[in-house]
């Protein structure tokens, strides 16, 4: 408040519109601002109100759509990681609704899943991330989850595929030892 307070005496002067001319008079003089000076410096706070106003609005706004740019990723990161891991439907069921049990592909689908999808390492290094972060406990070589396990070993078949026999040109042939050496780090 105190620094409002200074700022505002310092800046007195030239919203009131004092001149080298006018600096001259008394103190006196100086300390009795006109009714059209003050009018000018409630119009300015009120506007500097308004303007903070609209800019706590506009911060929740960006806040609201960074958390819903947030959410669809990691939709889509789940729907990636649903496509590769799991197979979807149970066949059995003679409901409409998808099974709560789910089966994971073998490495093998998953190896092949990673080169006909085209799959690059960002979006693996994502369904690792999101794996990691559900799993709720700290992953390790020797203890990792299931699906952590599954996407590893498949990163580590692509890997081995020679880089000319892969149709996937996006594949680099590190993303195994990269994946890796994220779970030595969690």
């Amino acid at each position: 408040m105190k620094i409002v307070l200074h700022l505002h005496l310092l800046l007195w002067p030239a919203v009131c519109g004092f001149t080298s001319e006018n600096i001259s008079r008394s103190s006196s003089d100086l300390a009795r601002p006109t009714s059209s000076c003050t009018e000018d410096a409630l119009a300015l706070l009120s506007e500097a109100k308004a303007l903070r106003q609209e800019a706590s609005v506009l911060q929740e706004q960006l806040n609201r759509e960074k958390e819903e740019r947030i959410r669809k990723e990691r939709e889509k990161v789940d729907n990636l990681i649903d496509l590769l891991l799991f197979h979807g439907m149970n066949p059995e069921s003679n409901t409409s609704e998808k099974s709560k049990q789910q089966l994971l592909h073998t490495e093998e689908q998953v190896a092949q899943l990673l080169i006909s999808k085209r799959m690059s390492f960002d979006m693996v290094n994502q369904c690792f991330d999101r794996i990691v972060e559900q799993a709720n406990r700290p992953q390790s070589i020797d203890s990792c989850s299931p699906l952590l396990s599954l996407l590893l070993d498949a990163a580590c078949q692509v890997d081995c595929i020679e880089r000319k026999e892969n149709p996937n040109k996006r594949w680099n042939g590190r993303v195994e030892r990269d994946l890796r050496k994220k779970v030595c780090d969690c």
